[in-house]
């Protein structure tokens, strides 16, 4: 089986010559990848260590089963291995010493003679080795770029041609990169300090990068290898990379806060993964986002995952300047300021963003305890108002504010009961009612929530959520929505809600529901929502012809009106409105199904129609209208804040925004 170890650079080349095999990918590393790793060199410190990769080895075959191997000139043996994976960055490690080393030799034809013993150990080590009289690189490229390696970059000759291939050109880059990087290094320097900075490279590249080198012995065991690597169990999350690297950042510290911060990840991360255990999907990325959505940057451009929070604690924010390979002159207490600010910072972090994870879990339990609010009703509104709002299928657009009014104001459950509740009412008014675009208004509601978590006043961020909300769906539109007759509610997954709510209206006290997803989730989904009119009657059924033309039933088969929730549409079928409405049960009566015993409020309230007319579907579609503008009344605003602001409301956010809300569509809601 594959062996591992963590290794320095010396012990990766000095017994062996390296190949890169052909059916690798040629060398590919751009600036970026060259910029990483020249500032993980810059970051090390004198004293510093830093994971640079993995690399995989294989040992060449040679006859009769033993390994290939090479004596050099010097008598030393060295076996043949490939590089099976970490080319890129054994290549780019072993061309910037050749860039120390040729810096060196300037230093030396410059009358200092110690640069010079150096750069001839350096190429003897890691860039050319005779063997037989003959110069090899201890590291060949494939077939396609070992020549240029060896004659140009490592060698002194120039480059003859019809043109460079692209890994030649990558190769011609990352020459000049470094050759950039070490002029800043020699800038405005003596010789003597010249030759200490280019000494504290070589060691930071050497001593300071450690490899996890993995030595395989068959073609075979490299496929298991890449599976170990690349294929068993999931990726990692952003979640768990945030951990990873506060956990490196902590490891930076060089006093006994290093094991404590350490300690506070590991405790934070425990809490976190708990909290979150319940719930799926991509919770854990949620958080990430939500979290740093209300307390970092609300805009959810500059969101960038992992990416953002190695920004947000970029390691150079905490290292000194004196540290570096070009130093500055610095006091010791600076250095100790910042060890003091990042323990600070990521302490801070990581408290915030376990804690949002368990207002996050509070979320989505029914039973929530809401402890830290003052009132059992506050507790008792914060549960029904949080129901509410998951019924309504929208929630990952509040998160950021519903979070930011946990962080900032942790006892105040009056408070967050009424952002609960006007966040749901936004979801019914923008989004199911109104069919506004999934993300309408987040670029606005997002701000707020970094402000509340800022120190907004309360009043006022309720007031704007209140004008966010108005400025989509006012009494005007909604009533427009709720009234006409052209809209095809059936399509709309927000129809059951709707109609669910609408139920729960009509409950007598104490008495019970079934859970919104026994008509949204269940295997009989499609059973749940009855037609009154039919979707397809009998062509000789006159019961219904006599009422509506063809025209009529196109138009109004799958109005708001002309659907009732139920528990099984399948006993109604085409039957005529009579059939269908029933009678109620009284003694001596067979149950039946129809509408007059239906288990449902709303199913019963159907049999004070004696008939089924395109005006009794307009005069129950006004009624309904009203009962939702009474269910989900908002005061209007006096002046709409959003007014005056340079947003596109129509398309605020970008597609991944719009997918990291849960929903794709409005009508889906």
């Amino acid at each position: 089986m594959p062996q591992t170890q963590e290794v320095r650079l010396p012990a990766v080349i000095s017994d062996r010559l390296l190949e890169i095999p052909d059916y690798q990918r040629p060398y590919a590393w751009a600036n970026k990848q060259l910029e990483d790793l020249w500032e993980d060199i810059d970051l090390l410190g004198p004293a510093g260590t830093h994971y640079a990769g993995t690399l995989v080895l294989r040992d060449v075959p040679g006859p009769d089963d033993s390994v290939k191997s090479s004596m050099d000139d010097d008598g030393d043996t060295l076996r043949h291995c490939e590089v099976v994976d970490g080319q890129q960055r054994l290549t780019s490690c072993l061309l910037l010493l050749d860039r120390v080393r040729r810096s060196l030799e300037t230093l030396s034809a410059a009358g200092l003679a110690p640069a010079g013993k150096v750069a001839n150990n350096i190429r003897s080590r890691y860039g050319m080795i005779s063997i037989d009289n003959a110069w090899i690189p201890k590291l060949r490229l494939g077939s396609e770029l070992n020549d240029y390696w060896v004659s140009v970059v490592l060698g002194d000759q120039a480059f003859v041609g019809p043109a460079l291939i692209a890994g030649q050109q990558r190769l011609k880059d990352a020459v000049a990169f470094f050759d950039a990087k070490l002029a800043g290094l020699r800038a405005n320097t003596t010789p003597d300090e010249e030759f200490s900075r280019l000494r504290e490279l070589q060691r930071r590249i050497t001593d300071g990068l450690g490899f996890l080198v993995y030595e395989v012995r068959s073609a075979a065991e490299v496929g298991v290898i890449f599976e170990t690597l690349n294929e068993r169990g999931r990726d990692l999350s952003d979640l768990e990379k945030t951990k990873n690297y506060l956990l490196y950042l902590a490891r930076t510290i060089p006093d006994g806060r290093s094991d404590q911060l350490a300690e506070q990840i590991n405790q934070a991360w425990s809490g976190i993964f708990t909290n979150l255990a319940r719930e799926v999907g991509d919770m854990d990325d949620q958080l990430l986002r939500a979290h740093w959505l209300s307390t970092q940057n609300p805009d959810p451009r500059a969101w960038k995952r992992i990416a953002s929070i190695k920004t947000r604690f970029d390691r150079s924010n905490y290292i000194s300047r004196d540290t570096r390979l070009i130093p500055a002159a610095r006091a010791d207490e600076e250095q100790a300021q910042a060890w003091d600010r990042l323990f600070a910072d990521v302490g801070d972090y990581v408290r915030s963003l376990r804690d949002c994870s368990f207002f996050l879990a509070e979320m989505f339990d029914p039973q929530a305890n809401y402890e830290a609010f003052d009132s059992e009703a506050d507790r008792a509104r914060a549960r029904i108002h949080s129901a509410a709002l998951r019924r309504s299928g929208v929630v990952a657009l509040y998160r950021p504010l519903l979070l930011a009014a946990r962080l900032r104001h942790p006892a105040d459950g009056e408070f967050y009961a009424q952002l609960v509740d006007l966040c749901e009412r936004y979801s019914a008014r923008v989004f199911v009612i109104a069919r506004r675009r999934a993300n309408a208004g987040e670029v606005r509601l997002l701000r707020l929530a970094y402000d509340l978590h800022n120190g907004a006043d309360r009043e006022q961020v309720l007031s704007e959520v209140r004008a966010a909300l108005w400025r989509y769906a006012p009494d005007e539109r909604v009533r427009v929505f709720l009234e006409s007759t052209d809209e095809d509610w059936y399509l709309r997954r927000g129809h059951k809600y709707f109609l669910y709510e609408y139920e729960r209206s009509l409950l007598a006290p104490h008495e019970e529901l079934p859970p919104l997803t026994a008509f949204t989730d269940s295997p009989r989904e499609q059973r749940t929502t009855e037609h009154i009119l039919p979707q397809h009657p009998e062509d000789n059924a006159a019961c219904w012809w006599e009422h509506f033309t063809e025209q009529a039933h196109a138009s109004l088969c799958h109005t708001l009106g002309n659907l009732v929730l139920t528990l099984d549409n399948s006993a109604y079928s085409n039957k005529c409105f009579v059939a269908k409405r029933g009678e109620a049960l009284v003694p001596g009566q067979h149950v039946a199904v129809c509408y007059a015993q239906g288990k449902l409020h709303q199913e019963r309230l159907l049999a004070q129609y004696q008939e089924w007319t395109p005006d009794t579907i307009r005069d129950r579609q006004n009624a309904l209208a009203a009962w939702a503008l009474e269910r989900w009344a908002v005061a209007s605003p006096e002046t709409y804040v959003l007014v005056d602001e340079e947003v596109d409301f129509e398309n605020e956010g970008t597609e991944e925004d719009v997918l990291a809300l849960g929903i794709a569509d409005p009508a889906q809601t």
